[in-house]
């Protein structure tokens, strides 16, 4: 299914004059330097054509059309025909190359191999670039190069006078797409093998190796990786040969290869969270949807959860972001509908990918509708809403509406590269399935706060969404809020409440002044772990906070105090607190903090 719709997704593509893909045959690589020959094959200069990309101070290579697809890794020599690396084109990889003589066996391959199909092609050009090979000597390149670094890069062939490319010129092409001039250098004759393709269903020539490559996966080898590959005897079944074991027609397997590479060359259709890669499309092109999923997924909604991932706002049309957002905000208000959508029966699919050595792995295939997606989405931020301690009106970095995935995820672990890929995956599939969040999302959540001790919005905001589709699934009335519920009764909500209490008491006598360790860096751990062997001595430094309050701020506190603890029944109030009770404590502990600011601020307006 994954490889039917890259490879749908391909086709409609090739389609659209507006999407840069690669046709059957060829592939886009990044070029640096073009060599620049007279008729004669005579050198006439090595030519960087490297460009100067926004946001980087380094000139990177520009992508390029050229006939056959990436190069593969492995131990032998891999050619590639009027392009290639530094090292085939000229033998030479810089001074710090650490194989010399295998560069030189390289080069003299490429040279041999473009010998051997000049009578057939029998183009002048083509014929220039093998008398170039021919008579050139690797150790002459210093006196060519400008910059050193290009020989990292991949080149070209042209010929002087002539604004196009070997590669470019119309006759050389036919013969490698129309004349069969692709099977012959690689070397697959009338004895290719044939059989049931896996995706298309139709008897064709069947892929030995999918290619080209997949690029852009995050931690994945820089050169490519396969999504089916088989490399180890152990994979192999019946005595079939690599690729042959999972028999995909070479059509179709261009097409799913080049599909998947141009999701991920794409910020509207790529985000990163943790190892984990995802790209999104649906089979219609309509651009609201990608710039919702891309916005969902990476925390643009106003106010903005910014992140490596955010598309950037110039890169969106201005009336797909106009429409976008508008549906987003009915969304926050949960007042999102199917109707509101004319694409709501459109498919939509989302990938997850991972590195594995030279592979990758599925870490997360969905596909459903637009409008059953939406309606996910609208059920899993109802049950992430809670109320804000930081909004437009009182501060310049307000936090975010709609928490993207991307910054629940960050919360789980002290650096992004550090969350469990298991955990992305499992996230990201409860949330679109509407189903309970995995229980390794608030454990890891708890962990980081006994770390950090930041009981913060977005981490309380998960904390309550895992607590309530807990309820859901045990069919039990939802009785969690988004602000202060001083119903609540839960052990851990009352624990953390009263702990919220004690914090701050400390925080209004001390006002101003900078504590070493606060009662919340010193107690948090066991208050919110087993509190029935802390709170009494909370309670004892309570009283002496208490004593140097106002009179009015000690009367309310008092009363505060009263009202939580005629809830607690000591009887029934456990030794350790579990998972869902300390994920009740945070968010008793958030509540109670929220209402004290939100108090605070309405005083401070009446005032004024």
């Amino acid at each position: 299914m994954i490889l039917q719709e890259l490879a749908k997704l391909y086709d409609r593509l090739s389609d659209d004059p507006d999407a840069e893909v690669p046709g059957r045959g060829t592939s886009i690589q990044n070029i640096g330097f073009r060599i620049t020959l007279d008729e004669e094959g005579t050198l006439v200069g090595i030519d960087d054509i490297r460009s100067v990309q926004k946001g980087k101070s380094s000139l990177v290579s520009i992508p390029m059309q050229v006939l056959g697809g990436g190069k593969s890794s492995g131990s032998g020599f891999n050619a590639s025909f009027l392009w290639d690396n530094c090292g085939y084109l000229l033998g030479f990889k810089g001074n710090g190359d650490e194989n010399p003589g295998r560069t030189r066996k390289a080069f003299e391959a490429l040279r041999d191999k473009h010998l051997q199909f000049e009578e057939q092609i029998s183009h002048p050009a083509f014929s220039a670039v093998c008398r170039f090979l021919e008579q050139w000597n690797p150790d002459k390149i210093l006196g060519y190069l400008n910059d050193e670094k290009l020989c990292l890069c991949n080149g070209i062939f042209r010929i002087q006078g002539n604004s196009r490319h070997v590669h470019e010129l119309s006759e050389i092409r036919d013969w490698w797409l129309k004349q069969g001039g692709m099977e012959l250098w690689k070397g697959e004759g009338e004895d290719q093998e044939t059989g049931m393709c896996l995706v298309s269903g139709r008897i064709a020539p069947l892929a030995l190796l999918h290619e080209p490559v997949i690029k852009g996966v995050r931690n994945a080898q820089m050169s490519g990786a396969k999504l089916v590959s088989y490399n180890c005897a152990s994979f192999l079944s019946y005595g079939k040969e690599k690729g042959f074991n999972a028999p995909v027609s070479e059509d179709r397997a261009f097409a799913y290869c080049c599909g998947l590479n141009y999701l991920l060359s794409r910020q509207e259709t790529r985000i990163f969270m943790g190892d984990a890669t995802m790209v999104f499309w649906a089979d219609a092109p309509v651009a609201e949807m990608n710039a919702i999923m891309a916005e969902f997924m990476a925390g643009m909604v106003p106010p903005h959860d910014f992140s490596p991932n955010a598309v950037p706002v110039s890169a969106m049309d201005e009336n797909v972001l106009q429409k976008t957002h508008a549906l987003l905000k009915k969304m926050v208000q949960g007042k999102l509908g199917y109707d509101d959508l004319s694409y709501g029966d459109a498919r939509f699919f989302i990938l997850g990918l991972s590195p594995n050595s030279t592979r990758l792995a599925v870490r997360l295939w969905y596909e459903s509708s637009f409008g059953v997606i939406m309606e996910a989405l609208q059920s899993h931020y109802r049950d992430m809403q809670l109320q804000r301690q930081w909004t437009e009106d009182n501060s310049r970095h307000p936090e975010p509406l709609l928490p993207s995935p991307y910054a629940v995820l960050r919360e789980t672990a002290r650096e992004m590269k550090d969350v469990s890929p298991l955990l992305t995956g499992a996230y990201i599939k409860s949330i679109f399935l509407n189903n309970p969040y995995p229980d390794s999302l608030p454990l890891s959540i708890l962990r980081r706060i006994k770390a950090d001790r930041k009981i913060s919005y977005i981490r309380c905001a998960a904390l309550k969404a895992w607590l309530v589709r807990r309820q859901k699934k045990h069919f039990q009335q939802q009785t969690i809020t988004p602000m202060l519920d001083i119903e609540n009764k839960q052990p851990g909500y009352l624990q953390g409440r009263l702990f919220a209490v004690y914090v701050k008491t400390q925080e209004d006598v001390f006002k101003g002044r900078t504590l070493n360790t606060t009662i919340r860096d010193s107690y948090y751990a066991s208050a919110s772990t087993s509190p029935c062997f802390v709170m009494s001595r909370l309670a004892r430094l309570y009283s002496q906070h208490l004593g140097k309050l106002s009179y009015r701020e000690k009367i309310a506190r008092e009363e505060l105090v009263q009202e939580i603890q005629d809830k607690v029944d000591i009887a029934t109030l456990p030794k350790f607190l579990d998972l869902e009770q300390q994920a009740y404590f945070n968010l008793g502990y958030y509540h109670q903090i929220n209402d004290f600011c939100k108090k605070k601020e309405s005083i401070q307006t009446e005032e004024q």
